[in-house]
């Protein structure tokens, strides 16, 4: 059976009223009592209880800050010059509406506060559809307000980035909905899902909108890279993304059901090494991870971008580390050079667990499954390591020359693998070590386990396109260290700036 979510608790609005309540809940909690024997699993109970009253001490706190500032007319006064809604959307309705909202320990105040409205009545009478079964917002309204102090979805920021942080990080909705209860607040998985996705869409507006600047020129040129070596490690993924049917048996739902599809997210990572070839975590220099869903042309944008807004052109080195998927090796050196940098600023470095994979693929088609085919691979994998690319094309081109082969179909593809990655000197490994650069693209093989494989990838997880786009994008920052950055960014987005009056 399952078990009822508790009801908020109403908020009394009176500080000494709170702490009175609190401390007749915690004095009991603090005394040994009669019990002759204790043990971690009684002071455990007792820890809970005391934190439980804590938090609900705290959201009451919280609760009469929330009510003081809605009816602030400074807050008023600033809400109506910085908050104007939708761009292009006139809101030609305004009301008095009281909305309840859920801070820490499961409080709950009720404030009555400005709505603006655009959505005009349609005309003719209809069944009114009930609350959660009327579709999504299309910015028809909002309250200036609470957009003002971060409120929405009836929670305060606090809240929303918790519901975010734990929807992105935790291994599933029900797993975030558990860690929520720690906080003293009981939602259910539907509720974790609406908030958690409407704050990572809004995340996905911050890029656009940089991307919008970006592209008409008003994103300023930063200089975080200037002398610094720099590593830029790009890669793909998988994901299954859900595709409604049209056609077919309906379920008992009265719906066709979907068919899951995968689709590659691509990801990057940008940072910095020290002389000692080590990655330079903990100081002001940034990091950056990110990935989209959306194609290779918007992944470009996007890369090209976090480039622009660092200084690529003024690093002193640039690696740039992949595997063998074409579309690195064609697009993104052609990218770094209209960037304003030059050829020998470059090195690119192909992945030497991808080379030796292919390795083993092309000993297979030369000589067949057979433990020689595996010896020979080895063999040639130290030598690769050793920097005798060169030799290794020659030897294979002997075998091609013979025509006595296992799969020649496969042994020619291999061969052009390895002869394209040599002449543009990405197999050069003995001159990589010896300037303290990976030759692995480890650091964007780790971004797409922590990022994709251990939230978004997994047995039955089927996604829309537009909320995976938008967890893929949240969980990249929390991998970059940057939540925090991240939640104040979504927090503050679409307001005006501060205009200071002398």
């Amino acid at each position: 059976m399952r078990e009822s979510t508790p009801q908020p608790v109403s908020a009394v609005l009176n500080l000494d009223q709170a702490v009175d309540e609190f401390r007749q809940t915690v004095r009991p909690l603090l005394e040994p009592g009669q019990e002759s024997e204790w043990d971690g699993s009684k002071v455990k109970e007792k820890e809970f209880a005391i934190l439980q009253a804590a938090l609900r001490l705290a959201g009451q706190c919280i609760a009469i800050l929330i009510y003081q500032l809605v009816l602030t007319e400074s807050v008023k006064l600033a809400a109506k010059a910085r908050v104007r809604g939708q761009v292009g959307v006139a809101y030609t309705h305004q009301a008095f509406k009281e909305v309840g909202i859920t801070v820490m320990g499961g409080v709950q105040v009720r404030v009555k506060t400005l709505y603006k409205l655009a959505r005009q009545r349609k005309a003719g009478r209809g069944r009114k559809r009930k609350r959660g079964k009327r579709g999504r917002s299309q910015g028809q309204g909002f309250y200036p307000v609470l957009g003002l102090l971060g409120i929405s979805e009836g929670v305060t920021p606090l809240i929303r980035c918790g519901v975010a942080q734990a929807a992105t990080q935790s291994v599933s909705l029900e797993y975030a909905r558990q860690q929520m209860t720690g906080w003293g607040v009981h939602f259910s998985t539907r509720r974790i899902r609406r908030i958690s996705r409407a704050f990572c869409e809004v995340g996905l507006q911050v890029r656009a909108e940089k991307l919008g600047r970006f592209a008409a020129g008003t994103l300023p040129a930063g200089t975080a890279l200037q002398g610094k070596r720099v590593v830029i490690g790009v890669d793909g993924g998988r994901v299954r993304i859900r595709q409604p049917k049209s056609r077919g048996r309906k379920r008992k739902s009265g719906r066709h059901g979907y068919k899951g599809e995968w689709k590659e997210p691509k990801l990057l990572t940008i940072y910095v090494l020290d002389e000692q070839g080590r990655k330079v975590v903990g100081t002001d220099i940034p990091g950056v991870c990110d990935g989209t869903l959306m194609g290779e042309e918007e992944f470009l944008q996007i890369l090209r971008m976090y480039l622009h807004e660092l200084g690529i052109a003024t690093a002193d080195l640039i690696v740039l580390t992949g595997d063998g998927a074409h579309w690195i090796w064609d697009h993104i050196p052609a990218l770094l050079h209209r960037l304003g940098c030059r050829p020998e600023q470059i090195t690119q470095i192909l992945d030497y667990c991808h080379a030796v994979e292919h390795l083993y693929v092309l000993a297979e088609a030369l000589f067949g499954d057979t433990p020689h085919s595996k010896g020979w691979a080895r063999q040639w994998a130290r030598r690769l390591k050793q920097g005798r690319a060169g030799a290794l094309l020659t030897e294979v081109s002997r075998f091609l020359a013979k025509q006595e082969l296992r799969d020649p179909k496969i042994a020619q593809r291999e061969y052009n693998y390895f002869h394209n990655h040599h002449a543009n000197g990405r197999l050069e490994y003995p001159r990589f070590q010896k300037q303290k650069l990976p030759i692995g693209s480890g650091a964007v093989e780790s971004l797409i386990r922590q990022v994709v494989n251990l939230r978004l990838k997994g047995c039955g997880k089927f996604w829309l396109l537009e909320t995976a786009e938008a967890f893929l994008h949240a969980r990249c920052q929390w991998a970059a260290h940057l939540w925090s950055d991240f939640c104040d960014a979504v927090l503050t987005f679409g307001l005006a700036p501060v205009v200071l009056t002398i």
